[in-house]
């Protein structure tokens, strides 16, 4: 089953009858990827109930198009029903979008007291991913800045047991909220999840603040991850099971369940050695060629006239994947593996 099926299963089960389990985890940390823009409030004292949001969101249906993010609308439905989830408030919704970022994230109110604060990853606007491209090099990139302003102007001195989750990029913001937390923030946080997000920086990873808060982080990766094995992450991260080929094992609708956990695997040889082949290549590359590298490929895309993923076409990959000839063949083949594995769904 998959997590709709687990929402489903269990709709009538209080938090008390079953408490807070990593299914949950995952759910919670995928609703910041929705646009509750002028119906979840944004840092007002006010709160609404998940199940009076995704009414208000239900007439936007048509706004929610592609796999994942029709998934997680139709998700937000399922859960509106339920004993479980309907109760649960929102609030502090916050969603910025410029020429240097994408950044979303909410705070939720649980059932059982706890708060849960979840960071969007990455959508579809080609700036979302330039930003993700940029930490290879740059550290912290926007998103992660604000990332640290939100989570101490979301937390109160009143919350507790607070949990901090993300998937994809939003596993990467998570982390680096934490890490720039005040400390009395810190202290509240009794989890932080990385759901198949990139990681840090060598000198990040190494960091005082992050020895700080290894010991709360959680990391699950698809048998087939690209996403998660980008930089530096945690060495224990969990492998777990998907059905999706290619990019759409990232997917985490395609991610298996059974009872209350995510069902275990092992990781594919293909994810092991792309890891390598990106971490050969950073590590051959010096800063200034670093910046040069992802100036020059996102530059393709800027003179290609493309601002969102969704506009790419099967012609546009192969005009791309030429345009990449001006790069060296072993970055070449890297980046085409890449573009092929990332935008063809």
């Amino acid at each position: 089953m998959n997590i709709i099926d687990y929402i489903k299963k269990n709709k009538d089960k209080t938090f008390k009858e079953l408490p807070f389990t990593e299914i949950d985890n995952l759910i919670f940390s995928l609703l910041s990827y929705l646009d509750f823009t002028n119906i979840v409030p944004a840092f007002k004292k006010n709160k609404i109930t998940l199940k009076e949001a995704a009414t208000k969101l239900e007439n936007k249906k048509k706004a929610y198009r592609g796999i994942f993010i029709s998934s997680t609308f139709k998700m937000l439905q399922i859960m509106k029903n339920t004993q479980r989830y309907q109760d649960t408030l929102l609030y502090n919704y916050m969603k910025l979008v410029n020429s240097d970022m994408q950044f979303g994230a909410i705070t939720m109110k649980l059932p059982d007291k706890s708060t849960y604060i979840s960071f969007a990853g990455t959508d579809t606007s080609i700036i979302g991913w330039e930003e993700d491209f940029k930490m290879t090099y740059l550290y912290p990139v926007s998103s992660q800045k604000y990332a640290s302003v939100y989570i101490n102007k979301a937390i109160s001195l009143l919350d507790k047991n607070v949990r901090v989750g993300g998937h994809s990029k939003g596993g990467n913001l998570s982390i680096c909220a934490v890490m720039n937390a005040k400390f009395w923030i810190r202290k509240k946080i009794i989890k932080i999840t990385n759901f198949d997000g990139p990681g840090l920086l060598k000198n990040e990873f190494e960091s005082k603040p992050y020895q700080k808060i290894k010991a709360k982080i959680a990391m699950y990766v698809p048998k087939e991850s690209i996403i998660g094995m980008l930089l530096y992450s945690t060495p224990d991260y969990i492998v777990i099971k998907s059905k999706g080929l290619n990019i759409l094992q990232h997917d985490a609708f395609n991610w298996q369940c059974k009872n209350k956990e995510l069902i275990r695997d092992t990781q594919s040889k293909r994810s092991k050695t792309l890891q390598k082949k990106i971490a050969k290549k950073l590590n051959e590359l010096t800063l200034e060629e670093r910046i040069a590298f992802v100036k020059a490929l996102f530059d393709i895309f800027k003179n290609n006239n493309i601002k969102d993923t969704k506009e790419i076409k099967l012609k546009q990959i192969f005009k791309l994947i030429k345009d990449f000839q001006k790069l060296d063949k072993e970055t070449q083949n890297l980046l085409t593996e890449l573009l092929i594995i990332i935008f063809i769904k």
